[in-house]
């Protein structure tokens, strides 16, 4: 924390530059009288008064700037890498934060990282903000007593980021966004596919059924236990949906089961809602996913809770994201069907829900 403080007096301003910029001056009228003289030892006295009190103010100032420094928890920043969608998590969260910032960049390879980690062991501070995957698995198994804070971690369940010090906010909602968008978007849509492993997702299937009910749509599930039957399943319910929403679930958080369910998506011409931007290049209709700044604002007030307020990390539970933007994807738009009034649809959307759009081709 940087405080600078600057003390200026004033000069005496010169008889003349009361004339104004016309050299005017108004005239003393006779019976104005004009005021005494100040006695130069008077003046000598009130300047070092001001002076003194000048010096008292700014001691004061230093002195209650040193104890807020010293009452501020040191707080590390951990980035997975040194990505744009990270310095713009890390941004919200210094603008929210009531904590004293320090920032790592972790470098590529397990080893690096396990080194920066262990030097950070050497001196732990009071809450590790850990950004993206490599930071929250390596954060994770070098404290057990620090409280971590992670965000930008996609299907973090399979990453078991589980403890009495951890807790986080993740990428995706509980659908009801997604489920909304749908509906307002795509009338024609009555059957969502959603692809998921019950093992680990089943608690979260049942809660977002009642969502697209309480829409007019109906949740499909489309189970799968392990990548490798995806073409079987994909096949089966091609008949039952009429669009698909991705997920974070353990199985399904997949680089290979991702792109190809993006692909037979576009093959069969159905709408894909996908988790994240990055998707939605690759071929997904749209995605509602968390603006970077605001994920790391919502970081902020979480950790100040876990800082000032004491609450234990370990009780909260993983949050749903605040601030959602929408992207869209043009040319996958195109492909099903009419583009104009979809967007159209889609920006309407947007500005009741308050979001904010970008699109791809």
């Amino acid at each position: 924390m940087l405080l600078r403080y600057e003390v200026s007096s004033a000069a005496p301003a010169h008889p003349e530059s009361s004339r104004g910029t016309a050299g005017w001056r108004a005239p003393v009228q006779p019976d104005q009288r004009r005021a005494p003289p100040v006695h130069p030892e008077r003046s000598r006295g009130t300047g070092r008064s001001r002076a003194f009190t000048s010096l008292l103010g700014l001691s004061a100032l230093l002195l209650a700037s040193t104890a807020l420094g010293a009452s501020r928890p040191r707080v590390v920043v951990v980035k997975s890498a040194d990505l744009g969608p990270y310095a713009a998590v890390a941004a919200g969260f210094a603008a929210e934060a009531r904590a004293t910032l320090e920032e790592v960049t972790l470098e590529e390879g397990t080893e690096a990282a396990a080194k920066v980690f262990k030097k950070l062991a050497d001196n732990p501070p009071a809450l590790v903000l850990a950004i993206g995957p490599a930071a929250a698995v390596g954060a994770r198994r070098q404290f057990s007593n620090v409280p971590i804070v992670f965000v930008m971690v996609p299907y973090f369940q399979k990453y078991e980021l589980e403890g009495s010090n951890i807790t986080g906010i993740a990428l995706t909602s509980d659908l009801s966004l997604e489920l909304g968008a749908i509906k307002a978007m795509l009338p024609q849509v009555k059957r969502v596919g959603v692809l998921a492993d019950p093992r680990y997702s089943q608690k979260f299937l049942d809660e977002a059924s009642g969502f697209a009910t309480n829409k007019g749509l109906s949740l499909v599930p489309i189970e799968i236990d392990a990548p490798a039957k995806l073409e079987k399943v994909l096949k089966a319910a091609r008949p039952k949906i009429d669009a698909v929403v991705m997920i974070s679930d353990r199985t399904v958080g997949n680089a290979a089961v991702v792109q190809r369910l993006i692909a037979w998506s576009n093959d069969e011409k159905l709408p894909l809602v996908g988790l994240a931007p990055g998707q939605v290049k690759q071929g997904a209709l749209l995605s509602l996913s968390p603006a970077a700044t605001g994920l790391g604002q919502q970081a902020g007030r979480l950790a100040n809770r876990i800082l000032h307020e004491k609450v234990d990390p370990g009780a909260l539970a993983v949050a749903n994201p605040e601030g959602v933007d929408l992207t869209l994807n043009l040319v996958t738009a195109r492909r099903l069907g009419d583009a104009k009034t979809l967007a159209l649809d889609l920006i309407t959307f947007a500005s009741q829900k308050g979001l904010a759009v970008r699109v791809v081709e």
